[in-house]
């Protein structure tokens, strides 16, 4: 290979390098996103990553979606307001056969679920508590995932809490962490499994007091990409319809990720949480997600009919989860979806190296034809002998041996 091929092929090298990194999208970043409406009011404020077809609804639930971006700063247009209490369960229906199957309510508040919980970027931390806002591997988000056990221990569900570690903090940690979610759902058969993280802004943005206490606030974040996004959006709704019965303003908003999933195609009951920000101190966040567990009982309701359809909903996407990472009823993961980059780039490259190195359209489809027609056929040649000899009638191979 000539000085000159060598020098194409590190050029071609790097710029596949760079447009690989320039696909790949982290849910957090070290900037504070403000988006204003098209009157120029501010209407949310999110340390996760904001692009354009991203859609929000607000803590008095208004839902915008954002049409255009300059830096850190986003517009949104405004759709419509949503009548939250739709996603309330039937508590009339509830109330009327209380008094009939009493003993039959009584056992099945015996029990109320089983919750899993796991932590995507094992770093977060809280800067005034924790004194950074990364921990490698051992993160005060941790701590946060126990009070929020605690909580729902404390309200009569089974709980589970993966200390699974999935560092470094980049995009590839969700695809680390989806082993953890994919054994989570097969071995514990959780109704509600949960990635628990903190957000990246100024502190007011979390800060609350609720009931008297100092607490931060929650946002839930829907991925919108797979085949499960519209049924992880109703089931966020229906955990701040609840919330905001139980503890108004607990939960400041749902954002909608037009671009990932964040392996919340695994189980019709996943959600990512965001616990504050790094700004807050961690104690007013474990008691921002202590009322959040108080949330749970209701939409889960073990009780109810709509839990079986819900469990058997639940049980394909399990087995979709645990048949492989990016099945077809699953939808492809962050490394299937990084593996095609990676493949198109490198198709692009070959083609922009054979144009270089030969000097023209021409010589390129002479050279390309040339492979394909006598290296290819060389190469497959000896199979295809092979594979005729074996086809042949028993009488010939008899003759010619």
């Amino acid at each position: 290979m000539t000085t000159m091929n060598k020098r194409i092929l590190l050029m071609l090298g790097a710029l596949c390098l760079v447009l690989f990194l320039q696909g790949t999208v982290y849910a957090h970043s070290d900037t504070t996103y403000t988006i204003h409406d098209e009157q120029g009011e501010t209407v949310y404020i999110t340390g996760w990553k904001v692009n354009v077809g991203d859609q929000f609804l607000t803590e008095k639930n208004k839902r915008y979606e954002v049409v255009s971006m300059e830096g850190s700063q986003a517009t949104a247009r405004f759709l419509g307001e949503v009548n939250i209490t739709e996603y309330l369960p039937d508590q009339a229906k509830q109330s009327w056969f209380a008094g009939i199957l009493k003993p039959s309510i009584a056992s099945a508040q015996d029990n109320k679920g089983k919750v899993a919980i796991y932590h995507t970027h094992s770093d977060e931390s809280y800067v005034p508590t924790d004194g950074t806002d990364s921990i490698y591997g051992n993160g005060g988000i941790y701590k946060v995932g126990d009070a929020f056990a605690s909580a729902l221990q404390a309200d009569g569900m089974a709980v589970v809490h993966s200390d699974a570690r999935h560092d470094p903090h980049d995009d590839m940690a969700y695809e680390r962490s989806r082993r953890t979610a994919a054994t989570l759902i097969k071995q514990e058969q959780p109704d509600a499994i949960f990635d628990v993280h903190r957000d990246s802004t100024p502190p007011e943005v979390y800060k609350a007091n609720i009931n008297g206490e100092d607490v931060t606030k929650l946002q839930l974040v829907v991925g919108k990409y797979g085949p499960t996004g519209k049924q992880i959006e109703d089931y966020a709704l229906q955990l701040k319809a609840n919330s905001d019965q139980m503890h108004p303003g607990l939960i400041k908003g749902i954002f909608f990720a037009k671009g990932g999933d964040y392996n919340q195609d695994l189980h019709p009951r996943s959600m990512l949480v965001e616990v504050g920000a790094h700004t807050n101190d961690r104690p007013s966040a474990e008691r921002g997600i202590a009322l959040f567990a108080d949330v749970l009982p209701a939409v889960i309701n073990k009780a109810g009919g709509g839990a079986a359809q819900g469990a058997q909903q639940g049980s394909e996407q399990q087995q979709a989860g645990a048949a492989g990472f990016g099945s077809t009823a699953a939808g492809p993961s962050g490394a299937t979806k990084s593996m095609g980059w990676i493949i198109g780039l490198l198709v692009v490259g070959a083609a922009a190296f054979l144009f270089l190195s030969t000097g023209s359209m021409k010589e390129a489809k002479s050279k390309l034809k040339q492979f394909t027609s006598t290296e290819f056929a060389n190469f497959l040649a000896p199979r295809k002998k092979r594979q005729e000899k074996l086809n042949e009638p028993e009488e010939q191979k008899e003759k010619d041996e």
